[in-house]
């Protein structure tokens, strides 16, 4: 289906456990975001899980934009540019989509106020050394993967990754893995199918996502 004017306009919006004032197009069959500054940047959140997006990218300048939910996607690749649209991201949910290679993450790293990361679910997640990856190229993150960051971690990770303010061989190997998965927006679009069995219904929806909402506010009294 097409994200169309039309569709934005019709879609709930409301605000959410953590009090984002959040536009829900979760379920809706999308296969490619587009014509989104039809929301004229007045949301905080964006929820867009359970459609069939491939591409994390396509955004008008959306400064307000706080939170991007997209759980159970096709996400096979970041824009390259996305910080220039949505500049002010504190909260991306990645879990259950298809980033295999740490280089696919690279453009998260000019979020600048990235605090909360989910890639949960995502072949990228079982990489040797992912998580200490993530919390060493994504500097402002505080919770990954719906766990706490410990300044543990962030020594770890300098230590295998930044010797004297120069990358280590470690980092130079990471760096050098081409991104493997790439996706010209609306290539082979007229040949997807959606495999009803695996829908959730709105209401485990839902539930998913007040759950993982839950889990963000919860970690942030912590950290």
């Amino acid at each position: 289906m097409k994200l169309t004017a039309d569709l934005v306009a019709a879609s709930p919006s409301y605000i959410n456990a953590i009090k984002e004032y959040e536009l829900d197009l979760s379920n809706n069959h999308i296969t490619q975001l587009e014509n989104l500054g039809s929301t004229r940047n007045l949301y905080d959140a964006l929820n867009i899980c359970t459609n069939t997006v491939r591409v994390l990218g396509n955004f008008p300048s959306l400064p307000r934009l706080l939170s991007i939910y997209a759980s159970d996607n096709r996400i096979a690749s970041i824009d390259r540019s996305i910080a220039t649209a949505i500049p002010n991201i504190r909260t991306l949910v990645l879990t259950g989509n298809d980033l295999h290679e740490l280089t696919d993450l690279e453009p998260l790293k000019e979020l600048m106020q990235l605090e909360h990361l989910s890639v949960a679910g995502n072949p990228v997640a079982s990489v040797q050394y992912a998580r200490l990856w993530c919390v060493w190229r994504f500097k402002m993150l505080k919770v990954l993967d719906f766990e706490r960051v410990t300044e543990k971690e962030r020594k770890e990770a300098r230590e295998l990754f930044e010797v004297d303010g120069e990358l280590t061989a470690l980092a130079g190997d990471v760096l050098a893995v081409q991104q493997t998965n790439t996706f010209v927006p609306g290539e082979g679009l007229e040949e997807e199918t959606v495999d009803l069995d695996k829908q959730q219904t709105i209401s485990e929806l839902k539930a998913r996502i007040r759950s993982e909402m839950a889990q963000i506010e919860a970690m942030d009294e912590y950290v």
